[in-house]
């Protein structure tokens, strides 16, 4: 999965507390060797790894997103747009359900 890191409130992981470097942590180890994540409703495949940094956990986010190409090819049958991280998991964002990571 391809990670990408973003400008938040923070411009790199050290400025940031260590509860948001222990999050970032564990949402890397999840996604080793990963390259998408299923709901109940659908499968999304060659995602990236989005990652805002904030200065604490409540300004930083984590997810996965699938390809901007494949919301125009599912425009009228997706639900979950994207899956983020929180509580040591990732949630699909309509439904808030845990997605499994494949």
């Amino acid at each position: 999965m391809k990670i990408i890191y973003k400008e938040g409130t923070r411009k790199t992981l050290a400025e940031s507390t260590g509860e948001v470097r222990s999050a970032v942590a564990t949402a890397l180890e999840l996604v080793e060797g990963k390259h998408g994540f299923r709901t109940p409703f659908e499968i999304w495949r060659n995602c990236e790894l989005v990652i805002t940094i904030g200065y604490n956990i409540y300004t930083t986010s984590v997810e996965i997103r699938p390809p901007a190409m494949a919301y125009i090819k599912r425009r009228s049958n997706w639900h979950n747009r994207y899956a983020y991280y929180a509580a040591g998991a990732f949630r699909g964002n309509n439904d808030n359900a845990e997605v499994e990571l494949i």
